[in-house]
């Protein structure tokens, strides 16, 4: 009994240090920049997704920055509601398959 305890006691201390190694993994990618310029337009983008600046022309439009990245979430909340809902509706199927299966 005692060796199973510590077999799980391992077992959660493995997926703590994988947590973290995502989580730091996250915070980089979401901190690394990527530029893009071409025909007059320059984007500088988030490895999250996020854009944050914008120019057209030379022209500083990182006041669209705030309503483009508001878009971008909204589309992003709504997707992963879809897929929450059709998963769920997924399961209900899966879990009324016959065993074995």
């Amino acid at each position: 009994y005692i060796h199973k305890m510590f077999e799980g006691i391992k077992k959660f201390g493995s997926q703590g240090a994988a947590l973290t190694k995502l989580a730091l993994l996250q915070r980089k990618i979401a901190g690394h920049k990527t530029e893009v310029e071409e025909n007059g337009v320059k984007a500088v983008v988030t490895g999250d997704g996020k854009l944050k600046e914008l120019y057209v022309a030379g022209e500083n439009l990182n006041n669209a920055v705030k309503v483009i990245n508001e878009a971008i979430t909204k589309a992003q909340k709504y997707a992963a509601e879809e897929m929450k809902d059709s998963m769920g509706d997924l399961s209900k199927v899966l879990g009324n398959l016959p065993k074995g299966m």
